[in-house]
């Protein structure tokens, strides 16, 4: 019987790569267990020298404040209150600016609204804000510095055309407002009063100087009308009013008050030049308050007022200037003056005032001023 032939046997050692293969595999797969494994080991052993770290910290800060404070209490400290940073009760004066009211002007700006119904409400925020602080400094008293300009210019042809009502009644609207203002303050502290003329207040065309001339002023009949229908009211006390400048004094310290006009671009000189002629006399000016550009500058020696009005048209356009409304706060202690801005922008959420707002109706000479025919004059010499 014949054997079929046998197939060639084939060796597994004569092709080694089979069999290394899955070594390689299995070495890999074991390289990156053990780097995983010592990844992990070395985390976790830097997490715990970072924990002994902090713990050694702690323990040292720890000893340090037990053995201080033992060191303090043996050397006769102990935990006190605080001092108080405000002054003890009756030792300090507000003095507020009051400037540049410009009652009757109506501003309809997307930056800015303005008229005898916000007017009311920023004088009633201010008043809040100045009792708030008066409280907080135990203020003894009050001084309200009149600076001028309360009521609104009618002479050029955008003046006239932005009042809204005519200036007589604007004046009693203006007086009856303020009234509720003082008032408002009295129910917090004692309140003096004094004022000074503006420059646009004045019923002349021309300003003067004189006077008898400057004290023709809307400024004075507003302060004139407030003083007579505030006389029984005991507490607030009106101390004088002057045209274009006047002299007050708080605390041993000596106030200068002027509308503002006179004081040129550089506030700093200007400001020294006029307190000269005080010391020529033996006066020496503590402090000036002054407004009529309607911007805010405090400094060492002086403080301008802004205004609450805030920007106008003219300030916008002609001038390319906007400003905030806000009035100016002094706290006057015996060492020293202490100034601040009330930011008075923002008077929604506040009740104004009340106040008879029928008369605040648009003044029919406006339109009928803007319709007129220019006039000319020849001068012939």
């Amino acid at each position: 019987m014949a054997s079929s032939p046998r197939r060639p046997h084939r060796s597994t050692a004569a092709n080694p790569a089979v069999a290394v293969e899955p070594d390689r595999e299995l070495l890999a797969f074991n390289v990156r267990l053990a780097k995983q494994r010592q990844g992990l080991l070395d985390s976790q052993r830097l997490e715990r020298k970072a924990f002994r770290d902090h713990a050694r910290v702690g323990n040292a800060v720890e000893a340090y404040t037990r053995e201080l404070a033992a060191l303090l209490r043996q050397r006769g400290f102990s935990r006190q209150r605080p001092r108080p940073l405000l002054q003890s009760r009756g030792d300090s004066v507000l003095v507020l600016q009051l400037s540049d009211l410009h009652f009757n002007e109506r501003v309809e700006l997307p930056s800015n609204r303005y008229d005898f119904s916000i007017a009311s409400a920023r004088l009633a925020k201010l008043a809040q804000r100045v009792k708030q602080i008066g409280a907080s400094f135990n203020a003894q008293k009050l001084v309200v510095a009149c600076l001028g300009d309360f009521l609104n210019s009618d002479r050029r042809l955008d003046e006239l055309l932005s009042n809204a009502t005519n200036r007589s009644r604007a004046t009693l609207l203006a007086a009856d407002i303020l009234r509720a203002f003082l008032l408002d303050l009295h129910t917090a502290f004692p309140v003096e009063v004094y004022g000074i003329t503006g420059n646009e207040s004045r019923v002349t065309a021309e300003l003067g100087w004189s006077d008898a001339l400057a004290t023709d002023s809307y400024d004075l009949m507003i302060h004139s009308i407030l003083e007579r229908s505030l006389a029984t009211v005991e507490g607030i006390r009106f101390c004088g009013f002057r045209a274009h400048e006047l002299l007050f004094e708080v605390l041993g310290r000596t106030f200068l008050c002027l509308h503002g006009h006179q004081v040129g671009a550089n506030l700093q000189k200007a400001v020294q030049e006029i307190t000269g002629k005080y010391a020529a006399q033996g006066i020496t000016v503590d402090y000036t308050l002054f407004g009529h550009q309607h911007a805010t500058a405090i400094g060492d020696y002086h403080a301008r007022n802004a205004s609450l009005v805030g920007s106008n048209a003219y300030s916008e356009a002609g001038l390319n200037f906007c400003s905030k409304a806000a009035q100016n706060l002094h706290i006057v202690t015996s060492g020293g003056i202490d100034s601040l801005k009330v930011d008075l922008q923002d008077s929604s959420g506040v009740t104004p005032y009340p106040f008879v707002a029928d008369w605040e109706a648009y003044c029919p000479r406006s339109e009928q001023k803007l319709r007129q025919g220019a006039v000319v004059f020849q001068v012939v010499i």
